[in-house]
């Protein structure tokens, strides 16, 4: 049986013709590096869309100013490419182009594999649930006379937060 098996893996690993349905694995040729972009592709941009690049990017992408043809986001895509071009390092990170690649930095002190990278994680912020009140205004006598109205607040569920279980140990507590 042992030999059966060996002879049927020398067959498979001889180098035969390729017959039909037959699968054959041949190396892949050598890919050329891409063609960078050249400067002149790129549009030149006014002195003032280096003082404000958002500016520049909402006159850009106005509907009143850009191509109806084009959506906003296509608009934006392509301005902040040209921004990126011009700006370089000085561009801000909100106009960041969407391939540009994030910048990495170390998320633990401790760690110094552990990198984070893109925007940085935002904590989660505690949800807050607003709580329905009764609000009543009354009159009060003040002790030197006159009248003070005030103002008494429960939540609407009807129970009160200074209610419930007092003790009293020898007169007021």
């Amino acid at each position: 049986m042992l030999a059966i098996v060996f002879a049927v893996m020398l067959q498979q690993t001889a180098p035969l013709p390729a017959a039909a349905g037959q699968v054959v694995w041949e190396t892949p040729a050598p890919v050329e590096a891409a063609q960078p972009v050249a400067a002149a592709d790129i549009p030149a941009i006014p002195d003032s869309a280096r003082a404000d690049p958002y500016g520049y990017e909402r006159a850009e992408c106005s509907p009143l100013i850009r191509s109806s043809r084009e959506t906003l986001e296509a608009c934006q895509a392509r301005v902040r490419v040209i921004l990126a071009a011009h700006l370089g390092d000085a561009l801000p990170a909100g106009l960041t182009p969407a391939g540009a690649p994030d910048e990495c930095r170390q998320e633990a002190a401790g760690d110094r594999y552990a990198l984070q990278c893109g925007a940085p994680a935002r904590p989660d912020r505690p949800a807050v649930a607003l709580e329905e009140r009764n609000c009543e205004t009354r009159p009060r006598v003040q002790p030197q006379g006159g009248v003070a109205w005030t103002e008494e607040c429960r939540p609407a569920s009807g129970v009160r937060e200074d209610e419930g279980l007092t003790l009293r140990l020898g007169g007021r507590d």
